[in-house]
This record gives C-alpha cells, structure tokens and sequence, in this order.
C-alpha cells in the first residue's frame, strides 16, 4: 500500500467519525427530558430539551399501571401542563413532541405520600 493510499484511507477514517460524532450530539442536543412534581395534590409536568428549549404544544398523555389512558393535555408555551389526578398513586406520564422525540415519568404513590407530608 503507498502512502497515497494510506492518507487516503486515513483521511475518509477521519471524516466518516468527525460525521458521526456530529451527529451523535446533534441528536443529543435535541432529547427531550421530562420533569414531573407533586404538590398541593396536583401534578406538574415540564417539558424540554436537553439545549433548555422549551417543548411547546406537547402531548401529554397520562396513563396508570394497567397501561390504561386516564387524562391527556397539552403544554403551554413554558413547556408546562398541570393537573389534579383522579387518584394518587402509581402512573405514567407520557410526553410525545413527535415521531423522534418523546419522554416519560413514573409517578408512585411514594411520591403522593411524600407531596403530602412536605405540607403538613
């Protein structure tokens, strides 16, 4: 093998892992993170991503442990939904923004319980 070649070959190795480093956080860049709270007996779900870019007009569907729909909202302009549960124990809150982008949270009767003492 020449020289020639060689650089070549080293060349493409170079370009084909810069491209795919660039990608790789490119797509990093844009996961989307889900944070949800208990307080004052509602539940509170804030939508973003990972850049801090508020997820605007997000579907939030809220599902028990039977994998059962039990609400479903939207996020305002602040990444922000909120809601008073029908029960306070273990669900699914489930934040989709489109085909690549969506989050979940498990809320547990835990967190229900802790929400409640923080307030007494």
């Amino acid at each position: 093998m020449s020289k020639i070649q060689s650089y070549r070959q080293l060349a493409f190795l170079l370009a084909t892992t810069l491209l795919f480093l660039s990608l790789a956080s490119s797509a990093f860049a844009h996961a989307t993170t889900l944070w949800c709270y208990v307080e004052n007996n509602r539940v509170y779900v804030e939508g973003f991503f990972m850049g801090g870019k508020k997820v605007q007009n997000g579907h939030v569907i809220v599902v028990n442990n039977k994998g059962e729909k039990i609400l479903e909202g939207t996020t305002d302009k602040e990444g922000k939904f909120d809601f008073k549960p029908p029960y306070q124990g273990d669900m699914t809150i489930l934040l989709k923004v489109d085909q690549a982008h969506d989050a979940d949270f498990e809320l547990t009767e835990q967190d229900f319980l802790d929400a409640a003492a923080e307030t007494e």
